[in-house]
């Protein structure tokens, strides 16, 4: 891990304090070669690096020409930015290009836009403000030195952090998959559609770099399962993901009808259990807002009918709601269901 920030993303020629000699240094795309850059306020970069990226992205190397030094260094890395919408906040009524002082053609090499929206939840706005305050508390000075045990984090049952990096390291560096088989036609036909989606709403554009992004998605996906070959459920994953990815960056008014015309493709192998808890939260959300115009006053139980949830999740082709009811997503969010009564309640 290293930070770099007075050199820049690329590579930077200046004068030695001691020798006066012009010498070369490498930013973060360079130092990062073989492994992964984070980039935060991506949309902040100078001049010269915005000019230079294009380079980096597209052949993974940096070529510089200044003051007599002439050289090309490698950046083989793959690339994380994060950026703020113009304005501070970013607007549903304008596509993903609109809303970030990003140019086209740097938007087009990146394989996945994800659009992360700070939206309104009041169970998970709790949540977070109970964590926050929690882990201030649980780190005081006076509380390490005597730990109450009642404070402590509850125990996460996932992969340890040290045996995931060795799984990672271990499929970056030996599981290198071979494309056996890839369904040409499905490819042609979506990348056809795509296009005709983007030019008839004018949003983020189509280029072949999209194929190779589903090409590379695919093979990540292998590797994650440490797979020699891409299979075909691979590019299905991947075909998934780069589709998510699309018709998350339109604009809200054309988002449902993209969501409709590509749904075949958005439903392989997706977890109901989170659409599930989409509906309900609405569901509770509503709920919520009626007894308070109603009774007022703080509202300490929110009680929603089952029969509502199992209609709507009827119209989606869903009918078996008992494993949504026992998983621990559903337990998590502080849902609990009453089969007696037919009810799910959420406690505030």
């Amino acid at each position: 891990y290293q930070r770099r920030v007075a050199v820049g993303l690329t590579a930077y020629v200046q004068k030695h304090p001691v020798t006066r000699e012009w010498t070369l240094e490498a930013g973060a795309l360079v130092l990062a070669d073989n492994g992964v850059c984070l980039i935060d306020e991506f949309d902040k970069m100078n001049d010269s690096d915005r000019t230079s990226i294009h380079e980096a992205m597209e052949q993974q190397t940096i070529s510089i020409s200044k003051a007599g030094i002439v050289a090309q260094l490698q950046a083989r890395c793959a690339i994380i930015a994060a950026s703020n919408p113009i304005g501070g906040r970013y607007d549903p009524s304008l596509t993903f290009a609109e809303n970030v002082d990003l140019t086209e053609p740097i938007l087009s090499r990146f394989d996945v836009l994800c659009v992360v929206r700070d939206t309104v939840d009041p169970v998970i706005d709790e949540k977070m403000a109970r964590f926050v305050t929690g882990s201030h508390v649980r780190h005081h000075p006076a509380n390490m030195m005597n730990p109450d045990p009642s404070d402590t984090e509850p125990q996460n049952d996932g992969v340890k952090q040290g045996l995931l990096k060795k799984y990672i390291m271990y499929a970056r560096t030996k599981i290198k998959p071979k494309l056996h088989y890839v369904d040409q036609d499905k490819i042609a036909s979506l990348y056809a559609e795509l296009r005709r989606e983007s030019m008839a709403t004018g949003s983020i554009p189509i280029t072949v770099r999209h194929i190779e992004s589903m090409i590379r998605l695919s093979e990540a996906h292998a590797k994650v399962h440490l797979r020699e070959y891409v299979r075909e459920d691979d590019i299905n994953i991947a075909v998934r993901i780069m589709l998510e990815s699309f018709i998350d960056t339109q604009k809200f008014s054309v988002m449902k009808n993209m969501k409709h015309t590509f749904s075949k493709y958005l439903s392989y192998k997706k977890d109901n259990n989170e659409l599930l808890l989409f509906i309900l939260k609405q569901l509770a959300k509503d709920q919520m807002v009626y007894s308070r115009s109603r009774h007022g006053g703080d509202i300490q139980t929110v009680e929603i009918s089952a029969e509502e949830l199992e209609d709507k999740a009827r119209q989606i082709n869903i009918h078996n709601l008992q494993p949504f009811y026992e998983s621990d997503i559903f337990l998590a969010n502080r849902f609990v269901h009453d089969k007696k009564n037919k009810t799910i309640l959420l406690t505030m």
